[in-house]
């Protein structure tokens, strides 16, 4: 018995370049530091590139901040999202920066949530009969793809207006709802305030001063460009 060779042809392979950019960092004294980092890069690579330079220790609390000082907000970077991409919604005159510091609470909601969620501001979209307690209910909201519904007052104001409002409000998962009616939550009573899919959440550095908010604490949604 003989064998015979057989020519194996593997397909070619396509070669992936990852065009690279620089990126500016400033730390808390307003110094900064550039980067030349691959389009792909993520936040918490960003993180770990700047931990290394700078030979800091690595607590898990390092932070990589978008910073928007024309409307007076800012917002913490999620670990997974890609550097380039928050840079590229920024406008060419817009005088937005990059920070790098600490944030000790960055992981706080996932290993203490019910320091965020008062029992009184938990429950269900729908009637559990108390049958669930609202800690099971904040676990499951953790733990996997069932929701409960976070509720309370807020003070809000709509684009272009200059009054404040004191309203009743429902966040649910699929976006946040105000109710017409006090505090209830008939359908017939919530309005759709905003969703989540195309926005990100920003804190409020001074809604005293820019835009005449109740109190500094406040937060605000931005569409992606």
């Amino acid at each position: 018995m003989s064998l015979s060779a057989r020519r194996v042809t593997l397909p070619a392979i396509t070669p992936i370049i990852l065009q690279k950019r620089v990126i500016k960092v400033y730390s808390e004294d307003e110094t900064s530091r550039a980067l030349d980092v691959p389009s792909d890069i993520t936040a918490r690579d960003v993180c770990q590139l700047l931990i290394l330079k700078n030979h800091y220790i690595d607590d898990h609390s390092w932070t990589l901040f978008e910073h928007l000082p024309h409307i007076g907000v800012e917002r913490t970077i999620e670990d997974h999202e890609l550097v380039i991409e928050v840079l590229s919604n920024w406008g060419i005159e817009e005088e937005n920066k990059l920070y790098f510091r600490k944030n000790y609470a960055k992981y706080e909601f996932f290993k203490n949530p019910m320091y965020f969620f008062p029992e009184h501001m938990v429950s269900f979209a729908t009637e559990t009969n108390g049958e669930i307690s609202p800690t099971q209910i904040l676990q499951m909201f953790l733990s996997s793809s069932t929701y409960p519904e976070i509720h309370g007052f807020l003070h809000a104001k709509e684009q272009g207006k200059k009054s404040w409002k004191k309203i009743y409000f429902f966040l649910r998962r699929s976006g946040l709802y105000f109710s017409t009616k006090g505090t209830s939550k008939e359908p017939r009573h919530l309005q759709f305030f905003s969703e989540f899919g195309n926005s990100d959440i920003y804190v409020s550095l001074a809604g005293k001063k820019k835009h005449g908010a109740p109190t500094n604490y406040g937060f605000c949604f931005k569409v992606h460009a």
